[in-house]
């Protein structure tokens, strides 16, 4: 196991330098998102929580959930992988946003025309035989 992932040698060394363990433990068996104080930083946590909700009404009402995909031997595109770009900063915010939506695209355009994944697969393929 990675550290962070099991439980600190001491309540004070899990204070000091908390991992995913101690993250998972203190927000209780079910979380109470009452008592949550949510940040411009989770935003994307905020957008899964809705996304999840969407889906739950879904189903209940008969309908799949956006994003179901029944086709076994289906590739879903994820856009991301590990890829890790360097984008400076640009001199104010509102131009720094739109480089980075530019970019994000630019990315996204790329695996939508040549998906990693299936590149993956296609290489798997041939070497099996």
């Amino acid at each position: 196991m990675l550290p962070g992932q099991l439980a600190a040698d001491s309540y004070e060394a899990g204070q000091r330098q908390p991992g995913d363990y101690e993250a998972q433990v203190s927000q209780r068996p079910i979380a109470i998102h009452g008592l949550e104080h949510i940040g411009a930083t989770d935003r994307g946590v905020m957008m899964f929580r809705n996304q999840t909700r969407r889906g739950i009404r879904a189903v209940q009402a008969g309908h799949d959930p956006i994003g179901l995909c029944r086709d076994a031997g289906a590739v879903i595109p994820t856009y991301s992988n590990d890829t890790v770009v360097l984008v400076p900063p640009e001199a104010d915010s509102a131009m720094d946003r739109r480089r980075m939506r530019q970019t994000g695209r630019r990315l996204a355009d790329g695996y939508l025309k040549d998906p990693p994944l299936l590149a993956q697969r296609e290489i798997e393929a041939t070497a099996a035989g």
